[in-house]
C-alpha cells in the first residue's frame, strides 16, 4: 500500500460531464478538466488566471485521439492559463476538453512552464498514444539542478492526475520490463499466432500481450497485407491508415497496437474476421 495515492475530486457543477477540479495530497498542484462548453463559466476563477500549461483533446476525422500541448504565462492584462485555451476556440483544430495544469501558489513562472511543455510534449510523443498536434518543438528553457527536480515531481504527480481524469496520454500501452512487477509479469499473457494465408502464400507470426486494458499486438509482429471482404470496418480503416503512413515495413508493424478483444487483435493481423480465442 505504501504507492497509495488519495485523489480528491471536486464537481464544480454537480454532475460528472461538467467541470471537475482535481488535488491531491502533498501535491501543490492544481488539476482541471473543462469542457469545451464550459470554458466561459470559468472566466472569473482567479486559479485559471494564473501561469500554467494545458492539454486540448479532440478527434481527427479517422477517430484517432489528438492533443495540442501548450503554456500560458500570465499577461499583462491579469489573465492566464484559462485565457490562452480560450484563444484556441479559433483554431481549426477542435478540440472537445482542456486539461488545465497549474500550482496553488502560483509559483510558476516562465522557465517552469517551458520546462513543463517540453517535458510533456516529449513525454506524449514517446508514449504515442495521441497524436500531438503542436506546430512547433517547445524549448525546455534553463532551469537548476534543484528547480528540474521540483519540476520532475510536479510531472510525476501529473501524469496520475491525468489518468485519473480519462486521459492515458503517458501511460504506455506496453511497459518495459524494468517498471513490471513480478505480479503484474504473471498477469500479462504472451499469446502468439502462426497462419499459413492462402492469398499471399505467407506464413503471418505474430505476437499479442494480454494486458489490463486489453489485447496489444507487438512491435515487429507480421501482419497480411492482403485485406479480406470479410473484415471489420474499423479494422480495415486501421490497416489502410498503417499504409498510408507507412507504419508497416517489410510486412511487419513498427509500432504496438491496443485492442479491445483478441477477436479484434487476430483479425488486425490476419486482415479477416477471425475468431482471436482460437487463433
Amino acid at each position: 500500500m505504501k504507492n497509495s495515492k488519495n485523489f480528491n475530486l471536486f464537481l464544480l457543477d454537480g454532475e460528472v460531464t461538467g467541470r471537475i477540479k482535481c488535488t491531491l495530497s502533498n501535491w501543490t498542484g492544481l488539476a482541471f478538466k473543462i469542457p469545451r462548453l464550459y470554458l466561459d463559466k470559468c472566466k472569473d476563477r482567479q486559479d485559471l488566471k494564473q501561469s500554467g500549461v494545458y492539454f486540448l483533446f479532440g478527434k481527427n476525422d479517422n477517430d484517432e485521439n489528438e492533443v495540442y500541448i501548450g503554456q500560458a504565462g500570465i499577461r499583462k492584462n491579469g489573465e492566464g492559463v484559462l485565457f490562452r485555451v480560450s484563444e484556441h476556440l479559433k483554431d481549426d483544430f477542435y478540440f472537445s476538453e482542456a486539461v488545465m495544469l497549474t500550482t496553488q501558489n502560483n509559483s510558476f513562472g516562465p522557465t517552469e512552464i517551458s520546462y513543463l511543455e517540453n517535458k510533456f510534449t516529449n513525454m506524449a510523443t514517446e508514449t504515442d498514444r495521441y497524436k500531438i498536434i503542436n506546430g512547433n518543438d517547445p524549448n525546455p528553457g534553463n532551469v537548476t539542478e534543484e528547480k528540474e527536480s521540483e519540476l520532475e515531481d510536479f510531472i510525476e504527480y501529473s501524469k496520475m492526475v491525468l489518468g485519473v481524469l480519462g486521459y492515458k496520454i503517458f501511460v504506455p500501452i506496453v511497459e518495459t520490463k524494468e517498471k513490471i512487477n513480478t505480479s503484474k509479469e504473471d498477469d500479462e499473457l504472451i499469446l502468439y499466432l502462426s497462419r499459413k494465408i492462402r492469398k499471399s502464400n505467407k506464413t503471418i507470426e505474430a505476437k499479442c500481450k494480454r494486458t489490463n486494458e486489453g489485447f496489444v499486438v507487438l512491435k515487429g509482429s507480421m501482419i497480411e497485407e492482403i485485406d479480406s471482404r470479410a473484415i471489420p470496418k474499423s479494422i480495415k480503416e486501421l490497416r489502410d491508415r498503417n499504409r498510408k503512413n507507412n507504419e508497416i515495413i517489410d510486412g511487419k508493424i513498427t509500432k504496438d497496437y491496443l485492442f479491445n478483444s483478441p477477436s479484434y487483435a487476430a483479425a488486425f493481423v490476419l486482415g479477416m474476421q477471425t475468431n482471436g480465442r482460437t487463433d
